[in-house]
C-alpha cells in the first residue's frame, strides 16, 4: 500500500507546477461562471419591454 501512495510524493518543483495548474483551472472556472451569470442577466427583458401596448388591430378585434 505504501508503494501505491509514493505517486503522491512530489518534489518542490513538481508541487509548484501542480499548484499553478490548480490555480489556473480555478481561475478559468470562475471566469466561465461569471460570464455565464452576466450573460443571463443581460438577456432578460426589462419590465418595459415585456409590457407592450396593444396595436390598433388587436383593439379592433377585441371590440
Amino acid at each position: 500500500m505504501k508503494r501505491l501512495f509514493r505517486i503522491f510524493e512530489l518534489s518542490k518543483s513538481e508541487q509548484r507546477v501542480v499548484l499553478i495548474l490548480m490555480f489556473v483551472l480555478i481561475v478559468f472556472a470562475f471566469v466561465g461562471y461569471e460570464r455565464r451569470v452576466h450573460r443571463v442577466h443581460a438577456r432578460t427583458p426589462t419590465v418595459l419591454e415585456m409590457q407592450t401596448s396593444p396595436s390598433p388591430e388587436q383593439t379592433e378585434e377585441e371590440h
